[in-house]
């Protein structure tokens, strides 16, 4: 009897769930899900967090995305079809933000997180003086940003400063510098033995005050003034008109972090994951390349090679991975540069830090592993400004928002 009761009780309640699945049926689904395999395939970039159900017979749309277009053309859809909706779809940047909408690192180097926790995982990280895109705030001290590559994630109030337009144009008008020495402090007085502001890693951007040949004050984004040695740093625009794009230059530039150790989400030269690496490197001379290894594989110029190297020139960007044998997708794990040869340079998970190793059988520096999972080769210094490899003085967050 009792076996009896219990099996009514699960076809009763299958037939109750099964009812409220068709009456909540929404003729948005399909649609939704073609725009954001449209607009927003690579979730890391482009926000597509989309709910439709029917309440009452109509149409009710929630959640949110940055994604004005594609919401236009959503919403154009649905009317054109005779579908009726209920919008409550939130457009970002929130208008809760209060005009707020951008943002600058104010720490050294500032944790991009997954989740809105300081134990979620770290996805990537932004050196002091970034401009950001203030999306949202998520919670007390939490906001959602978008760092100039477009990687989404989440920041600590802590570690950025909020800005309105008229207070980041004139963050984005006034003469910066870049610091350029591989590690170093602010000081309070112009003296080495005065009293530490902050650390400070290659790439950081601050604005500049007074200088003379010794020493050069530093102004942060919230409005603390410093002093750093003036050998130390150059003026962003002697940066950008004077980075180089030769691969030999960028090789130097690379063998500068031989040593440092790994650390996944890691973009700095306190630690750096594969792709964190290659990315730091470049921005180094003057290019914004995208944030991991299976998005850098889609940009700049392909170059085809294969296990004995050939085509490749110094520079290149080698990846790694392993091809997925139900649908024969390659699945990119890894990222690299490109020494000549057979040398390459990157920041492993199997090494003791960023290294300089071989994929040349029988040489002492020789990773099999690597070779046996080289997929693809791709070219990023070649022509800058093209093939989704973009130039800070083209970017609008660095250099005005008119851009």
């Amino acid at each position: 009897m009792t076996s009896r009761f219990l099996s009514l009780i699960a076809l009763l309640s299958f037939w109750a769930c099964s009812t409220e699945q068709t009456s909540n049926s929404s003729p948005a689904a399909e649609l939704i899900e073609e725009l954001r395999q449209e607009h927003a395939p690579d979730k890391r970039v482009a926000r597509w967090s989309i709910q439709d159900t029917m309440e009452q017979g109509k149409l009710v749309l929630r959640g949110e995305t940055n994604l004005a277009d594609a919401k236009a053309g959503l919403l154009t859809q649905l009317q054109e079809r005779g579908i009726s909706y209920l919008d409550s779809i939130e457009l970002l940047p929130s208008a809760k933000l209060a005009g707020k909408l951008y943002g600058l690192v104010n720490v050294s180097v500032a944790n991009i997180r997954s989740e809105d926790k300081h134990w979620g995982e770290m996805a990537s990280q932004v050196l002091l003086g970034t401009p950001l895109k203030i999306l949202k705030k998520v919670r007390e001290g939490w906001y959602y940003v978008q760092s100039p590559d477009g990687y989404l994630g989440y920041m600590d109030q802590g570690a950025l400063v909020l800005l309105d337009e008229a207070a980041f144009q004139s963050w984005q008008q006034s003469p910066k510098v870049i610091y350029w020495n591989d590690y170093g402090f602010s000081t309070l007085l112009p003296d080495a033995n005065s009293q530490r502001i902050s650390d400070l890693v290659v790439g950081a951007l601050l604005q500049k005050g007074t200088s003379d040949a010794s020493h050069t004050e530093i102004i942060y984004p919230d409005g603390r003034t410093a002093f750093v040695p003036t050998a130390a740093i150059k003026s962003m625009d002697d940066w950008l008109e004077q980075a180089s794009t030769e691969p030999e230059d960028i090789l130097a530039t690379a063998k500068r972090f031989v040593g440092r150790p790994y650390l996944w989400g890691g973009t700095s030269g306190k630690g750096m994951d594969c792709s964190g690496f290659t990315k730091t490197v470049f921005y180094l001379h003057g290019m914004i390349l995208q944030r991991d290894a299976s998005q850098q594989v889609h940009t700049g110029l392909e170059i085809k090679t294969d296990s004995t190297l050939a085509g490749l020139e110094k520079g290149d960007f080698l990846f790694f991975g392993r091809i997925i044998p139900e649908d024969q997708r390659e699945k990119i794990t890894h990222v690299g540069i490109y020494m000549g040869d057979g040398l390459f340079i990157h920041s492993g998970d199997d090494n003791p830090g960023i290294r300089i190793q071989s994929l040349t059988p029988g040489t002492p520096t020789f990773a099999p592993h690597r070779l046996a999972s080289l997929l693809r080769a791709r070219r990023m210094w070649a022509e800058p400004g093209q093939h989704g490899v973009q130039k800070v003085e083209d970017a609008a967050l660095y250099m005005g928002l008119a851009n």
